[in-house]
């Protein structure tokens, strides 16, 4: 996700749609009811847990179009998005409910090419597994040519590793409750995190890291905490030191993999088990608990849905100043300055710096952004478009995204990146896909923290493709039709294997 300012804490919309929570309750209650009068029948029980599923799923489907959820405006591309990425959350949701386990831990993929959510970040493999925070538990890694991660340079030949990898232990998924407020309630928290530029590995690239409420006696090695004490407050709040801490226990630990240079980063090899307990087989399931589940399964993704629009609609203020400050958390053809997150947990974060903005080009416009780094380069750099579902845009069949290694800077050190509908033949063009409206996020990543004047400035100006080279450096390449179509050619071959299916 990338939270690029101030979350505005607007009101749960789902209060305003009058009279629908009321209908469901009576659904459920008359379900309930049917239900008892068949107590030990496994049939009922199953056709319960199945009708409830089915009526939250139509609640979730209300959120791709009633104005009472604030979902993007109804266009036919908006809408046919929106029943995609209903059904991406269903396929997601889904796995982490039937399978995800904290006894038999494996790792999940958090977002694919069907299930984007969060304003994903297109360079990224990001991965979940359930675990137990009372519970020990070891991760086992190996990776390509690491050397990058220590040195910090670029341009190694392949097969290397991701240029960044992030493990966190969290508290929860980030939307689970599909109210807005629960940004203020700090349910989402990092409890820990360790990234690799402090991974203690072998000579082989194998690596190993333990997890569990305290560090084992004597051990020296990687180690990610399952509990800690934590403030409530966001990553830059002036009173967080101050803020009264309570324990929190992580459910989860999410690993990404961030890809830089795509011809040659490869994926890590990744296993995952729990130490502290003889596990046998898996239960098999039993009606009540499978019943359990899909109403689970129907509740999260009703409020998956809901709960982005939200956010969307006041966090990031898409479509206007919705908390009346006089400014919008998100500029219209242009970025925020890249700062930390707003938020005080989830994912987000571990040192990852955000830029947030807005596109509104006609098929005749472009916007030119300028991302000074005033001298110094971050290990990583991303740029991505995203609709307003949330989804990144194809990153695969389309060039909707350039990282610090598919860019070169300029020759005054700074990278411009060209958004519009129309291929300008030039270097740094980002594709809208057609989309005329959209959102745009610039992360970076550096080896050691910046001051606040060091940190990058972003300058931004609509022109008309025509007119493009007027505000480009000359020494911006010219790019073929041929040269793109090879371009696009190997984001396919990356995106195939960053998501292969065997």
């Amino acid at each position: 996700m990338h939270p690029s300012r101030g979350g505005s804490r607007g009101p749960s919309s789902r209060t305003l749609l009058l009279g629908r929570g009321l209908l469901i309750g009576l659904f459920v209650l008359a379900t309930g009811w049917l239900a008892c009068g068949a107590e030990d029948e496994p049939k009922a029980r199953s056709r319960a847990g199945w009708e409830r599923l089915m009526a939250s799923l139509e609640e979730a489907r209300d959120g791709l179009d009633s104005p009472l959820a604030f979902p993007p405006e109804g266009t036919d591309r908006n809408l046919a998005e929106g029943y995609r990425y209903l059904l991406g959350h269903l396929v997601r949701v889904i796995e982490g409910e039937i399978m995800q386990d904290p006894d038999h831990p494996y790792f999940q993929r958090s977002v694919s090419m069907l299930s984007k959510w969060t304003i994903d970040n297109a360079d990224t493999l990001y991965l979940k597994a359930r675990i137990d925070a009372h519970g020990e538990y070891r991760i086992r890694a190996r990776a390509a040519d690491t050397s990058e991660w220590a040195s910090g340079e670029r341009g190694r030949p392949g097969p290397k590793a991701p240029r960044l990898v992030i493990f966190q232990t969290i508290t929860e998924l980030i939307g689970q409750t599909g109210d807005l407020r629960e940004m203020g309630e700090c349910r989402n928290q990092t409890v820990a995190s360790l990234n690799s530029f402090e991974l203690e590995i072998n000579g082989q690239g194998e690596f190993e890291i333990l997890l569990g409420a305290e560090r084992p006696a004597g051990y020296e090695g990687n180690f990610l905490r399952t509990r800690a004490e934590l403030a409530c407050g966001s990553s830059d709040s002036a009173d967080t030191e101050e803020a009264e801490k309570v324990w929190r226990e992580a459910r989860f630990v999410s690993v990404r993999e961030i890809f830089s240079d795509w011809a040659a980063e490869e994926a890590l090899e990744l296993s995952i088990e729990r130490l502290d307990k003889v596990v046998g087989g898996r239960p098999p399931p039993e009606t009540a608990e499978m019943a359990e589940r899909m109403t689970r399964i129907g509740e999260r993704v009703s409020n998956q849905v809901w709960f982005w629009n939200q956010l969307h609609e006041f966090g990031l203020e898409v479509n206007g100043d919705r908390n009346l400050d006089g400014e919008r958390a998100m500029p219209i053809n242009s970025l925020n300055d890249p700062r930390p997150p707003f938020i005080a947990g989830g994912v987000a974060g571990a040192r990852q710096l955000y830029g947030g903005g807005l596109f509104e080009l006609e098929d005749d416009e472009a916007l030119v952004l300028r991302v000074d780094l005033r001298g110094t380069d971050p290990h990583y750099m991303g740029f991505h478009l995203s609709n307003f579902w949330g989804e990144s845009l194809d990153q695969a069949t389309y060039t909707t995204s350039l990282t610090g290694s598919q860019l070169p800077a300029a020759e005054d050190g700074a990278r411009y990146y060209v958004v519009s509908a129309r291929d300008p033949g030039l270097e740094g063009w980002v594709d809208t896909t057609g989309h005329a409206r959209g959102s745009m996020t610039l992360r970076l990543v550096y080896r050691k923290e910046l001051e606040e004047e060091d940190l990058p400035r972003v300058e931004a100006v609509v022109t008309s493709v025509a007119g493009l080279r007027e505000h480009l450096p000359a020494t911006v390449r010219t790019v073929s039709a041929e040269e793109r179509r090879a371009q696009v050619a190997g984001r396919q071959a990356h995106i195939q294997r960053r998501y292969r299916q065997y």
